[in-house]
């Protein structure tokens, strides 16, 4: 299990994996193009996250009241403000801490780093949830990092980005 890559470890069938923003600059990497220094942290860093802290009952909680297709845009509201408020009190599972601390210290020392969703089914030619998910830009040191992160993974729960996916 690898919860982080680098753009050289990716291709173009990675998109369940990395999604496919993270495959499209991985490809433009390999063709020479020069693109910001990039790690991207794979869905297993996601999954681990959500099974340590918790997150898959509160989902299944949330969205498991009534069916998601009948549920009045105040409920999905409601429910999508619970289960971000529960992404973003989590704690970072130390296994996935580290191997962050790890790539930042590697990769980009002190420098500020972006922060950004690349999640699996997120762009595609059928769908495009542009705008929908949060960045988090001029991000320094680990522990804005992690913040950074519980933010961003706790965006794609927002009413807006589940509405669409509805």
């Amino acid at each position: 299990m690898k919860l982080i890559v680098g753009l050289d470890e990716i291709t173009d069938t990675d998109g369940r994996r990395v999604g496919g923003k993270v495959v499209a600059l991985a490809a433009l990497h390999r063709a020479g193009i020069a693109v910001p220094a990039t790690r991207c942290l794979t869905i297993e860093a996601y999954e681990l996250f959500v099974e340590q802290a918790g997150l898959r009952a509160v989902i299944s909680q949330e969205l498991g009241r009534k069916s998601f297709a009948d549920m009045r845009w105040e409920e999905l509201w409601d429910a999508a403000l619970r289960i971000r408020s529960q992404f973003l009190r989590s704690e970072i599972p130390e296994t996935l801490s580290e191997a962050v601390a790890r790539a930042l210290a590697d990769h980009v020392g002190d420098s500020a780093v972006a922060v950004r969703s690349s999640a699996p089914g997120e762009d595609s030619r059928q769908v495009s949830f542009a705008g929908l998910h949060e960045s988090v830009v001029g991000v320094e040191g680990i522990d804005a990092v992690q913040d950074a992160l519980r933010t961003v993974w706790a965006s794609l729960w927002s009413d807006a980005a589940l509405l669409y996916r509805r």
